[in-house]
């Protein structure tokens, strides 16, 4: 475990979309650059991809950014990191977080 505080987590991203959940308002003009644009919900962004190539990229500046993949289900953003590092698209570790109740959560590097 890691002593980190959590910035922002990608939320979703099994589609052709990710969704960046922001709790650090400072990574508001990083997350523009990279091509993200507010969602409707407050604090949420988005960003279309086309391809496993592209949410690979996209997937690799979160990560230098800080923000973390979230654990849970199904195709959940981590499962989703952990794909497209097996698919060698990607390489090395992230930050994950899961939630152990509501409000509090766990950080670890996978």
């Amino acid at each position: 475990m890691i002593n980190d505080v959590l910035k922002a987590y990608v939320e979703k991203a099994d589609g052709d979309v990710i969704r960046v959940q922001v709790i650090d308002n400072a990574l508001d003009s990083p997350l523009r650059t990279i091509g993200f644009s507010n969602a409707a919900e407050k604090d949420s962004y988005v960003l279309q991809v086309a391809d496993n190539k592209q949410k690979a990229k996209v997937f690799d500046e979160l990560r230098s950014l800080g923000v973390a993949f979230s654990a849970g289900k199904e195709w959940c953003p981590s499962e989703v990191f952990e794909y497209l590092r097996d698919e060698q698209l990607l390489s090395g570790k992230y930050l994950r977080v899961a939630w152990t109740q509501p409000g509090q959560y766990r950080l670890t590097n996978e």
